[in-house]
């Protein structure tokens, strides 16, 4: 994943010298498929073994990246590939999704914010590789690239499908069986009762709310912002990209490793959550200042900070107010609003790039996320969330 987040934008905009906008339609072309499929993912994962439906849809990435690879070789390369490889990468990812989060429901809900953590510490160590790896673009090939990122991903179906063995793990605290064929009216059911779970919850629908703002600004100014913060802000190639994305992936890393060693879980994950998105914003409004390479590398890394810190904050509160019966569906729509404002938002931010310029995007955006951080402090319940006594917990699982 690491290596697909530097390699996809820039043969955009560094290989095919694409503008702005188009990056964004690439972009798009990436997230949208989570607009239609990561739904019904939830619902088709809670019925199915975790281990073994990961394992094949990990085996399933290979092929969208061996169109690619084809089209490298043969020098076929276009934009209309991209686009293609961005839509079959992304149908995959949606399914990928809610399963892989879903893995998280065994763990203890007292310990959640360190499993939480140690996920993501673990997961953004590795694309850190991947970015520092897709660094050496130039000097390695992109073929090579695409091969190594083939037999990582092959890899992984095997080690998924070793580590999560089907006949190893009590899956009767599911209580759908694997072998149903439910019908469309049945899978239209456990989706309402997904939905349901935020609705009549005002804390996870403001947290809905809040990791919305974030797919939409965040995420729109990262993966659009930052590949053109490179090339047209600094006049960079894909080694500074690379190593911007590294130092965003050390402020991840830091942050959930400074979590995987606290005992006790946050007394106000929601509070916490609202402020470190105030962070993002104001970081954002710095480096829409331009600033020199010793200021903006450690802006950079404190952005990654509070990215990851807000992503266990919205995880942990996540999975310690679901049943696990219910995690993928749960996760679904979770990740539907984390991924579903981002198409609009990559979109929307190259548009605005390619009309008013870098720095004034980026301070629009900072300004918006300020506002939201503000609203969110004043009258969301998020603000005054209180994390739920273990002993409760435990009597309630028991």
């Amino acid at each position: 994943m690491g290596l697909h987040a530097v390699l996809y934008p820039w043969l955009v905009v560094g290989v095919l010298n694409e503008s702005p906008s188009r990056l964004g339609l690439a972009q798009l072309a990436v997230l949208l498929p989570n607009l239609l499929f990561i739904l019904p993912g939830g619902v088709i994962s809670d019925r199915r073994h975790r281990g073994t439906w990961l394992s094949r849809l990990y085996m399933l990435y290979t092929l969208p990246i061996a169109l690619l690879l084809g089209a490298i070789i043969y020098d076929q390369l276009t934009f209309t590939v991209l686009i293609l490889f961005g839509m079959a990468f992304g149908t995959v990812s949606a399914f990928v999704q809610p399963a892989r989060e879903s893995l998280l429901g065994y763990a203890s809900q007292t310990l959640m914010h360190q499993a939480v953590a140690k996920v993501v510490m673990i997961q953004f160590i590795a694309q850190g590789i991947g970015f520092a790896i897709a660094g050496q673009l130039e000097g390695l090939g992109l073929a090579v690239m695409l091969v190594l990122q083939l037999c990582m991903f092959l890899l992984s179906s095997l080690l998924i499908k070793r580590s999560h063995p089907e006949m190893a793990v009590d899956e009767t605290i599911v209580p759908v069986e694997v072998s149903d064929k439910p019908a469309p009216r049945k899978s239209l059911k456990e989706l309402r009762a997904g939905f349901a779970l935020f609705t009549s919850d005002t804390t996870l629908l403001h947290l809905l709310l809040l990791v919305s703002a974030t797919g939409f600004l965040a995420f729109g100014v990262y993966l659009v912002g930052m590949p053109l913060l490179a090339r047209e802000g600094y006049q960079g190639g894909a080694g500074l990209f690379a190593l911007m994305q590294v130092s965003f992936t050390l402020g991840i890393v830091a942050a959930n490793f400074s979590v995987s060693r606290q005992k006790d879980t946050f007394k106000r994950p929601g509070r916490l959550m609202i402020i470190s998105f105030l962070g993002r914003g104001s970081l954002v409004f710095f480096i829409a200042l331009l600033p020199n390479f010793w200021l903006l590398f450690p802006i950079i890394f404190a952005w990654g900070a509070f990215s990851g810190l807000s992503m266990t904050l919205g995880r942990t509160i996540l999975h310690n107010q679901v049943p696990h019966s219910h995690r993928s569906r749960a996760a679904s729509v979770y990740q539907l609003c984390l991924f579903g404002g981002a198409p609009l938002g990559a979109w929307v931010c190259g548009y605005a790039i390619e009309h008013t310029g870098l720095a004034p995007t980026f301070a629009v955006i900072a300004v918006l996320t300020l506002l939201v951080s503000v609203l969110a402090a004043a009258f969301s319940p998020l603000w005054s969330l209180k994390a739920k006594d273990p002993a409760v917990d435990l009597a309630t699982d028991h």
